[in-house]
């Protein structure tokens, strides 16, 4: 089908044929126009001058005379008429921020359809005085209001005046917001010389008020005329909300001689699908996959376009271009909010942000280290200064950090001054990045990085333009304040590509596709809650007010995506829309109302529905069975860790998962050791462990002694507390809470162990500990090979005569875990690894004291957070009957033939991946590739 914009040109010609230069065309974008201008050149046979073509927002700023101004000078001026007009107290400059966008944009909704600013803010404060509350069922009408009340309803009072006091102040400078140009415009349309006989109003959809009255006033002089792009289908269904706009102009004008509504939707296209598909990424490989299909002439001849209704799409579309796409254009421009040099100055500001608001004034280890691992900063630094300063904040366990800290790893240049200064205000700030931007700057010229130079002149563009209105301004300039500044300019900009706009493929927005039109369509994302895309009520007017005052609600909104979208494809013989079908949490993933709507409007022949699939099964199916890695030309390295030392937890590791096993003692692979910010499981252990050893005496207990410690060993936990975990603070937050938990416990337990001496010198049992933290080696021999087998065992006492082998435990232990039926268990039940632990140390203790198996030996465990139960001793369930284990030579045999037993398995078994992935020895390692 003829495009719209190729019937335009044919009618100008055949017009004006040699005069067209009389007529001044308005476009909805400057896109068209483009395309316009070449439809043109194609149909003219001789040399002519070309009307005067321009857009829509071109045309209005020409007849207002009127400068429009960005959003943040915007922002800056409306807090001055903001300060200068109310009359209660007011937000700072920080605060105002948070709702000024709000209220700017209110402001353009009034102006542009010229709405009563003086009544509507009447009737909005009035209705604010009116608002009922759920609180005791009171009113702003009432006359005794709080302070809070009473600001609360000085701000609707004030919304005209500071409407009235703005725009003055705009006007004065000619300056303005866009609505306000667009109402200047409209008062200025009667003075304005056009200098030409016709003014065409070409593609315009949804009006505002201000429009209307300027296309009014020339249509009453006989010069306007307006062209519609329109469909029957939508046009001609009175609650079709594609055609809605349309429909409201009908009874205003008509052109006799011009068919702008047409009935191409009855036509039968030559291919209509829709493709479901899960996850973003598969969208822009069907799209791909579609655009493959394509042939040269349409693909280099501008007669196919790639429509983003989802924009994110836009680089995975990008880098997912078959290999006959030769030539591209892109339209729609990359957000400099995505780009790679905004989340270094986002890493920046987190940093400084977070410096100036905590106690300690330092750098947070975690910012500095984003900060560092960044590829802008490592570009700058030598890459062996960087890995050190990882290693050796590791180490050292730094949780906030002073400027010398990290001065000491990296060279004094003035990246590192500028960066790591203490950005106090946002006067400093600004100058901090402003001296950041032309390092970086100096640096990409050196690496010769066209893309990059691009968009760093955009950031030195952004900050001129902030420093030019900060160098104005009258009160505190916060770095908090600068932030939001620079993010709300930031998300404003788009970094364009280059291209020639009337060859290759075609790839743009929604709203980039106006008046224009493709041979083959294909629109990604086409969802729910993005075409149409969801509403926000932001805005200070009600909705009944919006209505009442004939303002645009979120249902006209709708319609003008509806009208882009049913206009876009009309044309189209070859249609492709794709939504991404996988539901999330928030329940997206709902193929959008218009889809819905032409399954059901679309008459003259079948949409074909599609669910797109992987052609790669094996990537969606999950591997069966568990990882294993051989034990082949292992025996080496297997005996080698075996001679430097087999501990009670390697062992519990084999029984627990032989993978990680194999990971942790022969590949020796070592889970990354990581800052400790607060106090982990391990670390409050060793506190207490170490305490304990310090301040407990070897000989016999009494009840002075366990006295005096427990005033002592507060202070003990403490100070090994604070050495543990570096300089932390300890005043506040999880840190103070673990120290105080940890200090109780200990105290309740030697409480406990004062409580069982009294029981035990009622008795005439002495309680003499003869070692704490007692480390214990065994040599076994097995396989020819000389095994070291060794332990630490926390205490050893004797309690009459009675010989006891003691494991502290700062977790919870259950009587449960020390109950065995029989050794075996202990062997291959994970669950059994405290049993089995004690065990092993009463076989360590034997073999290096023979004769201590004459005495009566017990073992058992104080749990710290189950002291109620006492000291918890390894038990043995016989005949239904639960007793303490008596240790005696068969056990301790029976215990080194399972021993050698397991260590055979080390030998010659593969490691095997564990069933139970949740167990604390697998967490370690889930993050290996598995192949």
């Amino acid at each position: 089908m003829k495009p719209f914009l190729e019937k335009i040109a044919e009618r100008l010609i055949e017009k004006y044929p040699n005069n067209m230069h009389q007529v001044h065309i308005i476009l909805p974008s400057k896109r068209a126009i483009v395309f316009l201008k070449n439809y043109i050149s194609k149909k003219i046979k001789k040399a002519v001058f070309l009307p005067k073509i321009t857009s829509i927002e071109d045309f209005i700023l020409e007849v207002s005379a009127l400068e429009i101004l960005d959003n943040i000078s915007l922002q800056f001026k409306l807090f001055k008429s903001y300060k200068r007009v109310s009359k209660k107290s007011t937000d700072s400059f920080d605060e105002f921020l948070k709702w000024s966008t709000i209220l700017l944009n209110d402001f353009n909704d009034i102006d542009r359809n010229l709405v009563d600013a003086k009544q509507l803010f009447t009737n909005l404060r009035d209705l604010k005085k009116l608002d009922s509350w759920t609180i005791e069922d009171w009113s702003l009408a009432e006359k005794k209001l709080t302070k809070v009340q009473q600001n609360y309803i000085s701000f609707f009072e004030d919304l005209y005046l500071i409407y009235n006091d703005f725009t003055m102040l705009l006007i004065e400078s000619s300056l303005s917001y866009q609505g306000l140009a667009y109402k200047t415009a409209s008062e200025k349309i009667t003075d304005y010389e056009l200098n030409v006989e016709k003014v065409w109003f070409v593609g315009l959809n949804a009006l505002t008020k201000s429009e209307q009255v300027i296309i009014d006033y020339l249509k009453n002089k006989d010069i306007a005329r307006v062209f519609w792009d329109a469909d029957k289908l939508y046009y001609d269904n009175p609650i079709h909300e594609a055609g809605s706009f349309l429909r409201e102009q009908r009874e205003k004008w008509h052109e006799i001689d011009f068919n702008g509504v047409g009935n191409y939707w009855s036509v039968r296209k030559n291919n209509f699908q829709i493709i479901a598909c899960p996850k973003s990424m598969s969208q822009v490989k069907v799209a791909s996959e579609v655009l493959s299909q394509f042939n040269s002439d349409d693909l280099e001849k501008s007669k196919t376009a790639v429509v983003l209704a989802d924009e994110s799409l836009l680089y995975p579309m990008l880098n997912y271009l078959p290999s006959n796409v030769k030539k591209l254009n892109v339209t729609m421009g990359s957000e400099l909010k995505k780009s790679s040099m905004f989340s270094f100055f986002q890493l920046i500001f987190d940093m400084q942000l977070h410096a100036l608001n905590n106690k300690e004034n330092k750098f947070y280890y975690k910012h500095v280290l984003d900060l560092v691992s960044h590829p802008y900063f490592i570009k700058l630094i030598n890459r062996d200064n960087f890995y050190n300063f990882k290693l050796q904040l590791t180490k050292d366990n730094v949780i906030f950090l002073d400027h010398s800290y990290i001065s000491s790893f990296f060279e004094k240049n003035n990246l590192f001054k500028y960066i790591f200064s203490k950005w106090n205000t946002g006067f400093y700030a600004v100058n901090c990045v402003r001296e950041i931007i032309q390092l970086l700057f100096n640096h990409i010229l050196d690496s010769k990085s066209s893309f990059d130079s691009e968009i760093i002149v955009f950031f030195e563009k952004l900050i001129t333009h902030l420093e030019t209105i900060i160098n104005k301004i009258d009160f505190d300039f916060e770095l908090k304040t600068f932030h939001v500044l620079f993010n709300q300019l930031v998300s404003q900009e788009k970094v364009p590509f280059q291209g020639e706009p009337l060859q290759g493929l075609q790839m743009m927005g929604i709203l980039e596709s106006r008046t224009l039109d493709f041979k083959n369509i294909i629109m990604l994302g086409v969802n729910e809650g993005i075409i149409p895309k969801n509403q926000t009520n932001d805005s200070f007017i009600t909705y009944d007010l919006r209505k009442f005052f004939k303002m645009p609600t979120n249902s006209q909104k709708d319609a003008v995506f509806a009208y882009h979208f049913y206009r876009l494809l009309q044309r189209s013989e070859n249609i492709t829309l794709i939504y991404n079908s996988e539901i999330d949490r928030f329940g997206l993933g709902e193929k959008s109302r218009f889809i819905t709507q032409l399954l059901s409007e679309y008459k003259v022949g079948k949409i074909k529905q599609s669910i797109y699939q992987s052609d790669i099964p094996e990537l969606k199916e999950k591997k069966k069975g568990n990882l294993t890695i051989e034990n082949k030309n292992l025996e080496n390295d297997i005996i080698n860790w075996m001679k430097r030392g087999v501990s009670a937890s390697s062992l519990i590791k084999y029984i627990s998962c032989s993978l990680s096993f194999y990971y942790h003692y022969i590949a020796k692979i070592t889970p990354k050791k990581e800052i400790e910010e607060f106090a982990e499981s391990s670390t409050l252990g060793n506190v207490v462990h170490k305490s304990l050893e310090e301040c407990y005496p070897t000989g016999f207990l009494t009840e002075k002694i366990l006295l005096d410690i427990q005033k002592t060993i507060p202070n003990k936990i403490k100070l090994l507390f604070q050495k543990n975990l570096s300089n932390n603070s300890f005043s506040t937050g999880k840190n103070y809470l673990s120290l105080k938990v940890l200090q109780r416990l200990v105290f309740s337990f030697l409480s406990l162990e004062i409580k069982m001496l009294k029981e035990n010198l009622k008795n005439n049992r002495k309680v003499k500990i003869l070692s704490h933290e007692l480390e214990i080696n065994h040599r076994l021999s097995f396989s020819g090979v000389d095994i070291n087998l060794f332990g630490f065992i926390d205490r050893v006492d004797k309690v009459g005569d009675d010989l006891r082998i003691i494991d502290y435990k700062t977790g919870k232990i259950d009587v449960a875990d020390l109950i065995f039926e029989n050794i075996d268990e202990l062997f291959v039940n994970p669950k059994k690894s405290k049993a089995f632990q004690l065990l092993m140390y009463v076989y360590l203790y034997v073999k290096k004291n023979p004769k201590s198996v004459n005495s009566k030996i017990s073992a058992g465990i104080f749990s710290f957070k189950n002291l109620k139960s006492g000291l918890l001793c390894l038990s043995v369930k016989e005949k239904n009957k639960i007793n303490k284990l008596t240790i005696t030579n068969e056990i301790i045999n029976t215990f080194e033939e399972k021993l050698k037993s397991l260590l055979s398995r080390i030998l010659n078994d593969d490691f095997i991946e564990t069933d139970d992935k949740k167990s604390y020895e697998w967490i370690d390692y889930s993050s290996i590739y598995r192949v």
